[in-house]
C-alpha cells in the first residue's frame, strides 16, 4: 500500500480533479471517500464542471453503472469498491486499505486542516505504513 500526501495545496478541489485526470489517463479506477452524502454532490459536480479536457466518468456506489464507471464517489467507505486508488476526502483516517493499491490525502495550507493530516499521518505510520509526501508548491516553482 502507498500513501501518498500532497500538502501545501493551495486549491485542494483543483488539484483533486487533476490527480483524478492523471489516474484516468493511466486508465487506472478510482474511488472517492467523502464526509457526507452532501459532500458527496458537491464533488459530483466538480467532476463535471472543473476538467478542463472534458468529462470525468463518476458515478455514486449505488449507482447501477458503478460496475463500468472509473471513478466512484460515495462517503460510506463499505460501499466503495476495491479500486487502483483512494482519495480521502475526509478528516478522518481511511479504513479497508486493503482494497485499494494507494492512498492520496491532498491538504490545503489551512492550519487547523493540515494539523487533521498530521494526525492520519500518524495514524498510517501506526499501521505499519510509511506515508510519503510531496509539497506541491516545491512541485511548481521546480516546473
Amino acid at each position: 500500500m502507498q500513501i501518498t500526501f500532497y500538502f501545501n495545496v493551495k486549491n485542494r478541489e483543483q488539484a483533486l480533479c487533476q490527480l483524478v485526470g492523471k489516474a484516468l489517463a493511466q486508465g487506472l479506477e478510482i474511488a472517492i471517500l467523502t464526509e457526507s452524502a452532501a459532500a458527496s454532490t458537491v464533488l459530483d459536480r466538480l467532476l463535471w464542471e472543473i476538467p478542463q479536457h472534458g468529462f470525468m466518468p463518476h458515478c455514486g456506489a449505488d449507482d447501477p453503472r458503478a460496475a463500468q464507471t472509473p471513478v466512484i464517489i460515495d462517503h460510506r467507505p463499505e460501499k466503495l469498491p476495491a479500486r487502483s486508488i483512494l482519495f480521502n476526502w475526509t478528516d478522518r483516517v481511511a479504513g479497508g486499505l486493503e482494497r485499494y493499491e494507494r492512498l492520496i490525502e491532498i491538504v490545503d495550507t489551512d492550519e487547523e486542516l493540515r494539523a487533521a493530516a498530521r494526525e492520519r499521518w500518524r495514524a498510517y505510520q501506526a499501521q505499519g505504513h510509511e506515508p510519503r509526501a510531496i509539497d506541491m508548491q516545491e512541485l511548481a516553482r521546480n516546473g
